[in-house]
């Protein structure tokens, strides 16, 4: 249950108490107005000081949760708004390299097909760039590349194997979808380090759709940490990835995830 929702609960908990105290006092004022003797009026006196008591603390503490609420709900729309720009800040990003890569290689093909013609550039001998092989794509948050990702990568890479890493492998001015969708193809596993950040980006979750869209052939190619987060968060989020055998950074620290992994990668991938 979430903050907002249980402080909502409690507010509509209290306010039942105060109207119930209200109804004491309520209640004990009219048995005074009717008591004819001492005794019974000064009970009755007693009955709606201590009504009133209770009833001014329970309106002290409704109105506490009532400003924890405010405060609780504002902070959640400053929290969505940064969501919602960082989110309109990446498009444009990623919009500004796509179109100046596009002018880049329509500028360098004119410039190619002039010198075709002058006969300065053989066609025929055009390099063709190797292809690469990756053996794993780690996908990640940004959040998390400091305390997770990088060094998880470097010591799979100090393990031997190819890794495909943003900060390793992208180079100024390269289209990061195209990149990443290359990246994709030709790793042989995705690491996916699941996290709050991770489940709150766009960018993640498009790798993780483009790993699940190769797993839906057969091949099982999705390694699975849980960084920061609880089985129950994960399921609310993916039931498919929760139903896959994961590791939590909270178990094992990056040397053992390490060696896990690197059992792994040394398969060849297995059918689902």
């Amino acid at each position: 249950m979430s903050d907002i929702t249980r402080l909502q609960n409690d507010i509509a908990s209290i306010a039942k108490d105060e109207a119930r105290e209200a109804d004491k006092v309520a209640r004990a004022t009219s048995s005074l107005s009717r008591a004819t003797s001492t005794s019974s009026m000064s009970s009755y006196q007693r009955d709606i000081q201590r009504a009133q008591q209770d009833l001014a603390r329970l309106t002290s503490k409704r109105a506490s949760k009532t400003s924890d609420l405010a405060r609780k709900q504002s902070d959640l729309a400053s929290a969505q708004k940064s969501f919602i720009e960082e989110q309109q800040r990446e498009m444009k990003k990623s919009a500004e390299i796509i179109s100046r890569l596009e002018r880049d290689a329509d500028s360098k093909a004119t410039r190619s097909l002039s010198m075709i013609g002058a006969g300065l550039l053989p066609v025929l001998q055009q390099p063709v760039p190797p292809t690469v092989s990756y053996t794993a794509f780690v996908s990640h948050a940004s959040e998390d590349k400091d305390e997770i990702a990088r060094p998880l990568t470097e010591a799979l890479i100090a393990l031997g194997h190819q890794m495909w890493f943003d900060e390793f492998t992208l180079k100024i001015g390269d289209s990061l979808r195209r990149t990443i969708d290359r990246g994709l193809a030709s790793s042989r596993f995705g690491i996916v380090i699941l996290s709050p950040s991770f489940l709150a980006k766009n960018w993640p979750q498009y790798e993780l759709d483009g790993m699940v869209a190769r797993e839906v052939s057969g091949q099982k190619v999705i390694l699975p940490i849980w960084h920061k987060l609880s089985k129950n968060e994960v399921l609310a989020y993916s039931p498919t990835l929760a139903d896959k055998l994961a590791l939590s950074t909270s178990n094992y620290t990056i040397a053992e995830l390490a060696a896990a992994i690197h059992e792994v990668l040394q398969r060849p991938i297995e059918a689902e």
